[in-house]
């Protein structure tokens, strides 16, 4: 057995949000230190908030919830980790930046090391973070028949600096009724080295209804 380890971050006041638009605030609704008989919280937050999913509904008004995928989607055995580092600040990661030759035909998730999470703490990495370029999802789609993820340590596909550019990737990965590419972003890859295996991939997205996207567990187990 592998170790297990988490891919996704623990959401705090501090989480950053794309474009600093958004926020995540915790209030205290019950103390024990107060006299209450249990600890409680009520918690603020877009649904694009962390380590998130986004689906095809969140481009398109017909595409697929998060609610309409079964259990087995979020299972994978088949996820290969793709080191491109470093990346810079606004870069646009495109077909000559990706080894295709290295990667399995039959993979289910690919995930892109771009090495930016390191600036995570900084304006940097939500004011101009790097994006894929729209071309990737034909490219991918083309060539791996079973991939159903794409999955990137940036705090989206769509750089901020170029987001006009970044709506037709959303809508090139996720506006495809015979095969939609779900987007992961803000993932947490700072355990993933170049020589990592993952032998599996359990995704948990909170149960909301009828959500576009929605912040999630990923846990992994790996071969550091």
């Amino acid at each position: 057995m592998g170790n297990k380890i988490f891919l996704s971050y623990f959401i705090d006041e501090q989480t950053p949000m794309y474009g600093n638009e958004n926020f995540f605030k915790t209030e205290r609704v019950k103390s024990i230190n107060k006299g209450d008989s249990c600890n409680t919280l009520q918690w603020i937050f877009s649904n694009h908030t962390g380590t998130h999913i986004d689906s095809p509904y969140h481009f398109s008004e017909s595409g697929k919830r998060i609610s309409d995928f079964s259990p087995d989607f979020w299972m994978i055995k088949k996820c290969q980790v793709i080191d491109i580092t470093p990346i810079a600040p606004g870069e646009i990661i495109c077909r000559t930046y990706i080894p295709l030759e290295t990667l399995s035909v039959d993979i289910e998730v690919l995930i892109i090391n771009t090495g930016f999470d390191k600036h995570r703490g900084d304006k940097v990495y939500w004011n101009n973070n790097p994006g894929l370029h729209p071309e990737l999802a034909d490219t991918f789609r083309s060539k791996f028949k079973q991939l159903r993820i794409v999955g990137i340590d940036a705090i989206s596909v769509s750089p901020f600096q170029n987001r006009t550019m970044g709506r037709e990737t959303h809508k090139a990965f996720l506006e495809n009724d015979n095969h939609p590419i779900l987007l992961i972003e803000d993932m947490d890859l700072s355990l993933i080295k170049p020589t990592t295996k993952i032998s599996q991939l359990f995704i948990a997205p909170l149960l909301v209804d009828n959500a576009d996207a929605s912040p999630c567990t990923i846990l992994a187990e790996v071969n550091l």
